[in-house]
């Protein structure tokens, strides 16, 4: 629950800024195509929701998953769908920002302190106010500039720290205050769907808690399928009830086909089915975030990356470095969070 000064404007403050942006029409500039940077603006979107609550939100990007990861958010009307890979595509690119630029907008907000890409478009589209940080890599091109060094660390709070200093026009503290998670925001009907996807994986002959894993990642992320194993062999040993089953990636390929699976294009459907588990294992990558945008109980698991930026944070979810050397020690800690009481 947020803090109520940060919910809503005080009937006193008129011309407040939240005030005067409530039903601004809004477009928030992220051409990324990845998952989990898609999902890592979800807490900007609750943020405007709980404070701008009559503003219309738009977003432009090249994540093809993006319209169902925004599809419970009532604010977002619209997502602009760039071609996944635009330069194969150059004509379908082209039409989409154009449609984006016959638009006027209130509100642009390019909420990454590190893409060349949002910052060149966000130059390039209309609106009345341009939002975004000022940093060693971009420093020109908005209305309003936002220092990046006072920003929180995580992905995930930057830019709702963004919206609150450069727009709301919040102090430091009320800026960095308690900032929404991740969220995906299943329906009650979705998450019936993942119960019973699971019960068709298990049966009903055993019972027991239930851990997913994902065993694909890119490049240096990545552990292989002899870690996996031997992971899965400790966790065993550890919690014998355990059943274990295998998220499998887009392309349907099993890393690990002694184990039940799931396998879907419809992240709505993934996300449903990892919040039905007692517990989600996988590198940082996309399904990490996806886990971490549901109530399952997430593991991240880190090497190369820095888990600060990227850390699941709903619940008992954790962040673990973790080496190719070590699957058991990632066994002793999920063991430990299905045994906890309660």
């Amino acid at each position: 629950m947020l803090p109520a000064e940060l919910l809503s404007p005080p009937a006193s403050a008129a011309g407040s800024p939240a005030q005067r942006h409530a039903s601004a029409t809004i477009l928030i500039c992220r051409p990324n195509t990845r998952l989990g940077n898609t999902l890592l603006m979800t807490p900007l979107v609750a943020q405007i929701e709980a404070t701008l609550p009559g503003a219309r939100v738009e977003i432009l990007t090249a994540c093809p998953a993006a319209p169902e990861v925004f599809r419970e958010f009532p604010s977002v009307k619209r997502v602009h769908q760039l071609p996944f890979r635009g330069v194969r595509h150059p004509l379908r690119h082209l039409l989409t920002l154009l449609r984006v630029r016959q638009r006027r907008y209130d509100v642009l907000i390019d909420p990454c302190p590190r893409s060349w890409t949002g910052r060149f478009l966000t130059r390039r589209l209309p609106a009345r106010l341009k939002l975004g940080f000022s940093s060693a890599r971009k420093r020109d091109g908005v209305d309003v500039s936002v220092p990046f060094e006072g920003a929180p660390v995580h992905m995930g709070d930057y830019p709702v720290y963004l919206l609150r200093r450069g727009l709301l026009g919040l102090d430091e503290d009320a800026a960095r205050a308690e900032i929404p998670k991740l969220s995906i925001r299943l329906t009650e009907a979705e998450r019936v769907a993942g119960r019973e996807e699971i019960a068709r994986l298990l049966g009903s002959g055993r019972s027991g808690p239930v851990v997913a894993v994902a065993a694909h990642a890119t490049g240096a992320k990545r552990f292989d399928v002899d870690w996996w194993r031997r992971m899965i062999a400790s966790l065993h040993t550890r919690v014998p009830a355990v059943r274990v089953i295998e998220i499998r990636p887009p392309n349907g390929v099993a890393a690990l086909p002694e184990l039940p699976a799931y396998y879907s294009r419809r992240v709505r459907q993934v996300a449903a089915v990892l919040e039905a588990t007692d517990g989600f294992v996988c590198a940082d990558s996309g399904l990490m975030h996806l886990g971490a945008a549901t109530d399952a109980t997430t593991v991240g698991l880190f090497k190369v990356t820095e888990p600060r930026l990227y850390v699941p944070r709903r619940g008992a979810s954790c962040a673990l470095t973790a080496s190719d050397s070590a699957p058991e020690l990632v066994a002793e800690r999920v063991g430990q969070l299905l045994t906890r009481p309660g």
